[in-house]
């Protein structure tokens, strides 16, 4: 059963004439007839008397106006409160952030987003792990990870190139590495999930399993380690520009990039659409990023780079 065809129904009930729906709607009367027998089959009864001129109902065709005429206006109504919700985004919106990178690319901004958009509140959920966002009820999450469900609807915010970094007092002790087989001879900080490092050589991708001098159980482990002069640390540029560009940490290796970087992305439980409150973020938070995002445009416009 077709909605276009209730809705020709209960107009045509309130007319009291099926030709005059049928001009309305810019169906000719033949066409409207037609539209009439195409609700009878669905409906598997007769809704309107054959017998009169005016448009007379059948007690089938009484009962379908006044449950079909309560269904649309249910139905119209939900329709008006997405527009609204869709213009005027409110209730609260469940968020999933990477630890660090909530931090300091989120949290600055969510100020202005909430002058924006004052009637949404914001449930931030803030840790390193993938939350299944199906079960675990988030409308929406931040990830910098690639995306293992297919299912999920994804949008790229930015894109978020790593780096292999050091200290410069690391440097000074250990020296500067030139290739990927001069790992074996430093001290490389991993995280346990991350047990090979990838970067771009002149024949191919080259994999390197990393013996790890010390390894944790995340990235801020790594980052701070790093800091310290413990080690060697791949670390992704959003994390690390502005300590590359001021001088804290000093990229190294730069004739063979990191290879398998990732980008930023605002991911949603499957679904035809992001949800309107999901989506303003996201719009919000691209906005702010810029593209190229200001983690790579600061970062190379600084200079930062050596090899």
């Amino acid at each position: 059963m077709r909605l276009e065809d209730l809705r020709f129904f209960v107009r045509a009930a309130a007319l009291g004439n099926l030709s005059a729906a049928g001009r309305e709607t810019g169906l000719s009367p033949s066409a409207a007839s037609s539209r009439l027998a195409s609700l009878e089959r669905d409906a598997g009864v007769q809704l309107v008397s054959r017998t009169t001129r005016r448009l007379q109902l059948t007690d089938a065709g009484e009962l379908l106006l006044r449950r079909a005429g309560e269904a649309l206006d249910l139905l119209d109504g939900t329709l008006r409160e997405l527009e609204d919700e869709a213009a005027r985004p409110r209730g609260t919106l469940r968020v999933s952030l990477n630890m660090f990178f909530g931090r300091k690319h989120v949290l600055p901004y969510l100020a202005e987003f909430r002058d924006l958009y004052p009637e949404l509140r914001l449930q931030l959920d803030f840790s390193d792990r993938i939350v299944d966002l199906l079960a675990e009820g988030y409308d929406l999450a931040i990830r910098g990870a690639p995306l293992a469900d297919s299912t999920l609807r994804a949008r790229r915010l930015a894109g978020n190139p790593r780096v292999l970094c050091a200290s410069p007092a690391y440097l000074a002790r250990k020296g500067m590495p030139e290739t990927p087989s001069d790992l074996a001879r430093h001290d490389c900080l991993s995280f346990r999930s991350m047990p090979v490092w990838y970067f771009e050589g002149p024949q191919g991708e080259i994999a390197c399993p990393i013996d790890a001098a010390i390894s944790g159980d995340n990235g801020d482990f790594a980052y701070d380690a790093a800091l310290l002069g413990l080690g060697l640390a791949v670390k992704s540029l959003a994390h690390v520009w502005e300590d590359l560009r001021d001088g804290r940490l000093v990229a190294v290796m730069t004739d063979f990039p990191v290879t398998r970087t990732g980008a930023i992305w605002a991911v949603a439980p499957p679904g035809r659409a992001m949800m309107p409150k999901a989506r303003v973020l996201a719009d919000f938070l691209t906005g702010k990023y810029g593209s190229p995002a200001y983690w790579e445009t600061d970062y190379r416009q600084a200079g930062a780079l050596v090899g």
